[in-house]
């Protein structure tokens, strides 16, 4: 049969074949709780040994200023002025000089391997709560160490601010992560670690139940095309608190791009459509809902979507019986 997919002039990519809903298919089912117990505690073992007491000083890396680059550790910092000490030749220790913060073009700081294994706890499935304890705890110690020097380009306190509201959001700790966020928006405007922040803020209040916030944080931004997880999260977000605040033409223009253009990540299709049909059960829009309950009870049967598919054609039952007959009289018709 063939998509309705109103208010898109392209077309849906290629589908494949009908889909059953066995998520792990092919897939070993013996041990895999084993196989993550095991990262898991591998990596808080790892986390553990990163929590350490903050350092005296932090380097030495390279630092680029207006006038020369040079390796040198950084001691402390005194409003504008940043107090180093130059590495020499022979590894004697030099005095510590006083560096403008003005004159610093880049501190070439080095990701931390802390920052890699809190993103491996991101990508976990309900990861224990220790490790995501042990991360925060790791991270608070960075920020804790940079956070002053958050102003100085190649310095990723910003950015560990943002894993540490991540990890909180794992927690559904929203207020506390929103806040996180919004320290980012202040301090560090107009930076790739405040646009994410932006995103997340709004995904974060439209979880916390507050859709007005949620609409004007994700409204009109710029969708992360580099990240279909973010970008899914987004617009599932925007099209719910739409859906909320009762504008259903909107929720419809945030639900559908996840259907037409990126249905096979992270279980969009089935989760789209079915907020799709929520939206023309409100707007009363009897013909592309039976379209859309035919798409979902075709390709997804025996799921939750499904289920709420099932659960609106029971509500509306007589009209959609006769949309139904004007969309098969029209389809019998054409062909």
């Amino acid at each position: 049969m063939e998509t309705y997919f109103p208010h898109h002039g392209k077309n849906p990519p290629p589908r494949p074949a009908p889909r059953q809903n066995f998520p792990h298919c092919g897939k070993n089912f013996s041990t895999p709780w084993k196989n993550g117990a095991i990262a898991a505690a591998a990596l808080l073992t790892t986390l553990t040994t990163l929590t350490h007491p903050a350092a005296a000083q932090l380097g030495p890396w390279p630092i680029r200023t207006k006038q020369a680059t040079f390796e040198a550790s950084i001691h402390r910092r005194e409003k504008d002025i940043l107090w180093i000490e130059r590495k020499t030749s022979d590894g004697t220790r030099a005095p510590q000089v006083g560096l403008a913060i003005a004159d610093i073009v880049e501190i070439r700081m080095p990701t931390p391997a802390l920052f890699t294994n809190v993103e491996k706890i991101l990508t976990m499935t309900n990861p224990p709560t220790p490790l995501i304890s042990k991360g925060q705890a790791a991270l608070d110690k960075f920020i804790l160490q940079t956070k002053s020097l958050r102003d100085i380009p190649g310095i990723p306190a910003n950015e560990a601010i943002l894993l540490k509201a991540q990890l909180l959001d794992l927690q559904s700790r929203w207020r506390e992560s929103i806040r996180l966020y919004d320290d980012i928006l202040t301090r560090a405007p107009n930076t790739p670690p405040a646009t994410n922040a932006q995103i997340r803020a709004g995904i974060a209040y439209a979880k916390n139940g507050e859709p007005l916030e949620a609409v004007e944080y994700l409204g009109g931004i710029l969708l992360p095309e580099d990240d279909e997880k973010l970008l899914s999260e987004l617009l599932f977000a925007l099209g719910d608190s739409y859906f909320a605040l009762g504008n259903y033409d909107n929720a419809l223009l945030s639900y559908l791009p996840l259907v037409v253009f990126y249905p096979y990540s992270h279980n969009n299709e089935p989760r789209g459509l079915t907020a799709a049909m929520n939206c023309y059960a409100e707007l009363k829009e009897w013909e592309p809902l039976y379209r859309t309950i035919q798409e979902i009870q075709t390709a997804y049967p025996n799921t939750p979507a499904a289920k709420a598919a099932d659960e609106i054609l029971e509500k509306f039952k007589t009209e959609l019986t006769e949309a139904g007959q004007f969309v098969d009289a029209a389809k019998i018709t054409s062909e």
